[in-house]
Parts: structure tokens; sequence; C-alpha cells
């Protein structure tokens, strides 16, 4: 295990899993059930892990919150002394949030300008560029890194990540992933993501079942497709064409496949576009994005709850079985 991974695991045992009370939207889909389905695809925030904080729905609430996050990590690795240095005018979390945020914007119109459409960063490189600002300014690193460098940003990165949002799974996932794939179904992720996401994923299978230990056993290698490991989010075609590509190396059409998703523009509106069954999850109000969609793009099946979901989707094509 990483240190990384480590240090997560640690974390995790000490404040576990913590997700809102969800209230569903009501949406309408084409159908009851799918049937002759051979790959699920699934989305990961809002689809598999609740990670919504009712807070997120006010802009300035969603601010004030994600300061106390900052705050919490800068003080956790000491950095509010050398951010109080920087700007004396301004309390830490300010200073590191005009950071961080700064070179998020920076580093996306940089990919823009390069001709990416819905670039995305690796966190831990903005991460590492801030510990930079913060040594130029007399941070000592040696007396509070932990791993490398390198394993010191993503430390960083994870523990303000774990402070951010709320954390685990939606009710009765991990059965459900396990009823598909006794159907015979593979499983795989497309998602916007970060380096985090996949140790999360195996942190809240093992807290639905104790039995599994790594997110790997359920979900096939080859179908997994995060956005930070290819340079850009979805709703980007070369994440959907990639998808395309692997479904044909395992000899699966798209119309073999359904995509599972929260956000009818990135997840139900592009997967159609490539001939795919789109199922829509509405479990969370607030995680559940219709943006302008909301009555012209309807999934071929909605979902409230993972309970739901394994009767709605057959790998057999025949009606009786």
């Amino acid at each position: 295990m990483s240190i990384v991974a480590e240090f997560a695991s640690a974390l995790h045992t000490e404040f576990p899993s913590t997700t809102v009370p969800t209230v569903p939207a009501l949406y309408r889909g084409k159908s009851e059930k799918l049937r002759d389905v051979q790959v699920a695809i699934f989305d990961v925030y809002g689809t598999l892990i609740n990670y919504w904080d009712n807070s997120f729905s006010d802009q300035e609430t969603k601010k004030n919150e994600l300061l106390i996050a900052l705050r919490k990590t800068a003080d956790r690795f000491n950095f509010t002394p050398t951010l109080d240095k920087i700007d004396p005018s301004k309390r830490a979390e300010d200073t590191l949030h005009d950071f961080y945020n700064g070179l998020i914007v920076m580093k996306h119109e940089q990919s823009i300008g390069e001709g990416k459409s819905f670039p995305e960063v690796k966190i831990e490189e903005i991460w590492n560029i801030i510990l930079s600002i913060l040594i130029r300014n007399g941070y000592d690193l040696e007396s509070n890194t932990i791993g490398s460098r390198t394993e010191f940003s993503r430390i960083i990165a994870y523990y303000y990540n774990f402070y951010s949002l709320k954390r685990g799974f939606f009710d009765g996932v991990v059965p459900t992933l396990k009823a598909l794939k006794a159907q015979n179904i593979k499983l795989g992720i497309l998602s916007n993501a970060q380096f985090y996401t996949p140790i999360d994923l195996s942190l809240f299978i093992r807290d639905q079942d104790e039995e599994l230990v790594d997110y790997m056993e359920l979900f096939e290698p080859d179908l997994i497709f995060f956005s930070y490991e290819n340079g850009v989010a979805k709703p980007n075609k070369m994440l959907y064409e990639k998808l395309f590509d692997a479904l044909y190396e395992v000899n699966v059409l798209p119309s073999e496949t359904v995509f599972i998703g929260n956000d009818l523009a990135a997840d139900i509106q592009a997967t159609q576009e490539i001939g795919m069954k789109t199922a829509l999850f509405t479990g969370n109000r607030g995680s559940t994005f219709m943006h302008d969609l909301d009555g012209k793009v309807f999934p071929d099946i909605v979902f409230t709850s993972y309970e739901e979901l394994a009767s709605k989707i057959t790998f057999y094509s025949d009606p009786n079985a």
C-alpha cells in the first residue's frame, strides 16, 4: 500500500464516511427495463459516491464551507504561519483559496489555448506549485513533509478533498454492482476524477462489503477512464471515443452498453449520441443535473435507489428470461 493510500485509510478509519440524507428528483425515462446489456459503465460523483452537501446549492455558503476545509488543510500541514506572512491582511484560508483556484483557472486557460475543450488538471500538481510558493516564502518542507515531495502533494490534496466533500457510497451500491456482475454484465467507469478517486472507491466498497478489498475486484481494468489520466473532462468527446474503442476490443456494441450517470448533458445526452443505452440516477435532487435539457433529453430508464437498478437491467434479450 502506498504512503498516500495508508494516509487515506487511517483518516477514513478515524472519521468514517459521512453523507447527507437524500431527497430524490423526479424525471421520466423511456422504458421500465433494459435488455441485452453486456456492459454497464458508471459515472462516479453523484452516481456512485454521494458527495453532495446541501450548502453547495448556494455559492456563498459553498465557498464558506470550502474555506473551512482550506483552513483545516493549512493548519494540519503548518501552512498557516507562512500564508500569514505572504499576506498579513488576509486570513490564511483566503490566501490559500486564491492560490488554489487561481492556479486551476490558469491551467485551464493554458489547456484551452492549446485547443483542449473541457480541460482537466492533476490536482496534486496544483498543490505542488502551492508548496513551491510556500517554500519560497520560508515554509520548512523538511520538517513537515510526509513521504516524497510528490507523495506529500498527494496527501495534501487528499486531505483537502476529504474535508471539502461529503464522503461515501449511496446505499446499496456494492450489492447492486455484485448483482450485475452475477448476470455476467461487465462493469466499467467513465468519470471526472482525480488520483484519490480510486482510493476512495476501494475504501467505500469495503464499507459496504467486508469481503472486498479493491474496487478493481468489481470493475474491468480496460473499461475504466478517469479524466485526470487523460487531461480532459466530460463532456470532452475524447473520453467517449476511448470508451467506444474499448468496447470494440471486448466485442461489445454501444447498443449493448448502458451508461449510468446523474447528469443529463455529460452522462445521458453524450452517450446517447454514440448509441448507448442510458440510465439516469435521480437519488439525490441536489446532485441530479438537468442543465437546460429538462424535458428535452430522456434516458432509457430512471432509478432513484440502487435497490431498483439490478431489476431494471438484464443481460438477456428474451423478455421471458
